[in-house]
């Protein structure tokens, strides 16, 4: 991972876990890849297959964005930790039944930087091009965050919000498409190596029980 190195804005304990755990990802979404091709699924399990594929490309994306966004100084600041939080007693009004929750925090002695979400950087990814002023897929990675956000699967908003319906060959192609284009980008052009990721472009067969 060329990319990801020291800098002055993200501390030097960071760097080696990150680096491991992207290859870890990257190694287990080759593997997936590779049940998908060349293992006879039903259906079910070839969909299941598809969604661990974009999960984890998509935790990849994020990594690599947060690194991004920390590395060029964007990241979200605050100079306020929170120390803990109190509860009041309930009370009640014209019948109704309340409790206040009441939040304290500690003024810090400089700014930190804060937890973003992976929608809260890819905008700054794309609002900054930090992927390069020639990268075209900007537009197609608020896609796959909310194919990501599907992880949650209580979380339906309607009776045809189901995994079977939100991935299939389309999905299964998005994602190998945007972490390609991502690992083969101008950050990464110092690399010998991207073409170790050819394998998220190969072609495969689809296998599936009959």
């Amino acid at each position: 991972m060329v990319l990801i190195k020291k800098n002055d804005n993200v501390k030097n304990d960071e760097l080696y876990p990150r680096i491991k755990n992207l290859s870890y990802s990257l190694q287990y979404i080759q593997f997936i890849k590779k049940v998908i091709s060349d293992i006879n699924l039903t259906s079910v399990l070839w969909t299941q297959n598809v969604k661990a594929l974009v999960i984890q490309g998509a935790s990849v994306i994020e990594s690599i964005f947060d690194y991004l966004v920390k590395c060029n100084g964007l990241a979200n600041k605050t100079e306020w930790s929170k120390v803990r939080a109190l509860n009041t007693s309930e009370y009640q009004i014209e019948n109704k039944k309340f409790k206040n929750e009441v939040i304290i925090h500690e003024k810090l002695d400089s700014e930190k930087d804060m937890q973003m979400s992976f929608d809260q950087m890819a905008k700054k990814v794309e609002k900054k091009k930090l992927l390069g002023e020639n990268y075209q897929h900007y537009s197609s990675i608020n896609a796959l965050r909310k194919l990501r956000n599907k992880i949650h699967i209580h979380d339906s908003e309607h009776y045809l919000d189901t995994d079977w319906n939100n991935f299939n060959d389309s999905q299964y192609q998005l994602v190998c498409k945007i972490l390609h284009s991502i690992l083969t980008s101008e950050l990464f052009e110092d690399s010998d190596y991207t073409d170790k990721f050819d394998f998220l472009i190969s072609s495969f067969k689809k296998n599936i029980e009959m």
